[in-house]
């Protein structure tokens, strides 16, 4: 995970709660639930006229 935030740029922020025992299946949940997100925010949206959504112009 901080590889790819180092390669791309991102700053990540993971709280993992929960005392579960099993370290492997919460950060294989982490992942899954990254790499939905990435795809909801690259996916072309036409209610907005076909474009990318992006905070571009509207975050100072």
């Amino acid at each position: 995970m901080e590889s790819f935030a180092h390669n791309c740029g991102a700053t990540l922020h993971l709280t993992l709660k929960g005392g579960g025992s099993d370290l492997h299946t919460a950060l294989e949940a982490v992942f899954k639930a990254l790499a939905l997100a990435l795809d909801q925010a690259t996916q072309v949206d036409a209610r907005r006229g076909g474009k990318v959504p992006s905070t571009k112009g509207i975050i100072d």
